[in-house]
């Protein structure tokens, strides 16, 4: 539906996206998105009005709303990696989170960074390690500690769960493919991988990709206290 140019956006949105050593960032998908649901008139509400762009080789991006009709909008970046031969979207860090006027022409720089919960983010950016109870077991797993140990690249993490609506989790972690061991009260856990077509077999450490879940961006595994 075309809007009279009285009643268009006239505003814009730039900045620049750096990598988490600070370097510009390329190649970045950039979508300023129309917040003003329930307008009336407007397919869906608004919510999917948006101008989209992408940062060039000195990271820099602008994203103009003329044409967009007038109200709200908010500014988000992502990149599109390939985890285990999946396609997976990676929001990047907002320098401000604000909403904008469609009159306004504002700045939204963004970086590329690890989150492991924010109230944008709840579950992270990142992989999602899911930790439950073997079956028949109901060992109180809430104060586990996880070692996941990349095979290559990044650096050992350790982290103690915390409880989510999908369970006993740690988030935030750069995806790849890691060595995972848990340990509850000094004690080694005996874990295996959780899905389908996986054998029922325990030990205390297991490897795998987060590519598991419905969004291919997890890791579970059920625990339980080892034999003896």
């Amino acid at each position: 539906m075309a809007l009279p140019a009285s009643a268009q956006a006239q505003g814009s949105v730039s900045g620049i996206a750096r990598n988490d050593e600070g370097a510009p960032l390329a190649g970045v998908k950039v979508e300023a998105v129309y917040q003003t649901v329930s307008a009336p008139r407007l397919p869906y509400g608004g919510r999917s009005i948006k101008a989209v762009g992408e940062t060039g080789p000195d990271g820099r991006y602008s994203l103009s709303l003329a044409g967009l009709p007038p109200g709200e909008y908010s500014a988000n970046a992502y990149q599109i990696i390939v985890n285990g031969g999946r396609r997976l979207q990676i929001d990047l860090v907002a320098s401000d989170t604000a909403t904008f006027g469609s009159h306004e022409a504002v700045r939204r720089d963004f970086r590329q960074e690890m989150v492991e919960s924010s109230p944008e983010l709840p579950y992270g950016n990142g992989g999602v390690f899911v930790i439950e109870n073997a079956i028949s077991d109901y060992t109180d797993l809430s104060e586990a500690e996880i070692s996941l140990v990349p095979r290559r690249g990044a650096r050992p993490i350790t982290k103690r769960v915390r409880r989510t609506g999908e369970g006993l989790v740690v988030t935030g972690i750069p995806f790849g493919t890691y060595r995972v061991s848990a340990r509850l009260g000094g004690r080694p856990l005996a874990l295996r991988l959780w899905g389908p077509d996986i054998a029922d077999r325990y030990a205390e450490t297991v490897e795998h990709d987060f590519t598991m879940g419905a969004l291919g961006n997890q890791f579970r595994v059920l625990a339980r206290l080892p034999d003896g």
